[in-house]
Formats: C-alpha cells, sequence, structure tokens
C-alpha cells in the first residue's frame, strides 16, 4: 500500500511539474508580449502627439489668415447732421 502511495505522489508531483513548467513559459511569451504593447503603446502616443501639433498649426495658420484678411473698422463719429 505504501509504494501505491509513492507512485500516485510521484504521479501528482510530475503533474504539478508540468503545469508549473507551462506556467513558467506562459509568463514568459507574456512578459514579451506585455513588452511588445509598451512599445507600441509609447509609438502610438508620439504619433498622436505628432498629429495634434500638426493639428494645432494649422489651426494657427488658419487662425493668422482669418485674421489677416479681416478689414479692421474704426468707428465714425457722426457731427452736426443739420
Amino acid at each position: 500500500m505504501t509504494e501505491n502511495l509513492f507512485v500516485k505522489l510521484e504521479e501528482r508531483m510530475m503533474v504539478l511539474l508540468s503545469e508549473v513548467e507551462e506556467l513558467r513559459q506562459q509568463v514568459q511569451r507574456l512578459t514579451i508580449e506585455n513588452a511588445t504593447y509598451r512599445t507600441e503603446k509609447e509609438t502610438n502616443t508620439n504619433k498622436l502627439q505628432d498629429l495634434l501639433s500638426l493639428l494645432d498649426s494649422v489651426n494657427a495658420v488658419d487662425n493668422s489668415l482669418l485674421h489677416a484678411n479681416t478689414v479692421s473698422a474704426k468707428p465714425v463719429l457722426v457731427q452736426g447732421m443739420d
């Protein structure tokens, strides 16, 4: 009976060791995947900042053109309309 328990224990240990190895490999794969996603996030963040800067530049040019094309009218004082 004792030998049977040792065999079962050994089988259980082998299963657990196999599961631990699978989890270790999964952690390694997810660590690499996480690093890839962090790099991708940083790249996309930089692209978004560049795009926002470009839009700000376009907006600034539009505003300067709008102000350049606006004729400023000075108030006219009407005196003595007799």
